[in-house]
């Protein structure tokens, strides 16, 4: 259940990339497919920026941050041993 929830919404199951990453009850490749999943959202929500359709609440250098952070959390993940 909690990995649905994950590829849905990464940001509202975790507060952050890294704490994705240090969580014990994924394995290596349910971390990357949901990172994949909250890059794809983030890189989205940019476009989507640039073309004027920013939501109310949005804010584009928090999107930005974040995919600096999920992208950096992806490299490290890749650069450790798989634990699966």
């Amino acid at each position: 259940m909690r990995m649905q929830e994950a590829m849905k919404n990464p940001n509202v199951v975790f507060v952050s990339p890294e704490m994705l990453v240090s969580a014990a009850d994924f394995s290596s490749t349910q971390k990357r497919a949901i990172l994949t999943q909250w890059q794809d959202q983030l890189r989205q929500l940019l476009i989507a920026d640039e073309e004027n359709m920013q939501r109310f609440d949005a804010s584009t250098g928090a999107n930005a941050e974040c995919l600096r952070r999920v992208t950096d959390a992806m490299t490290r993940l890749s650069r450790s041993p798989d634990r699966e």
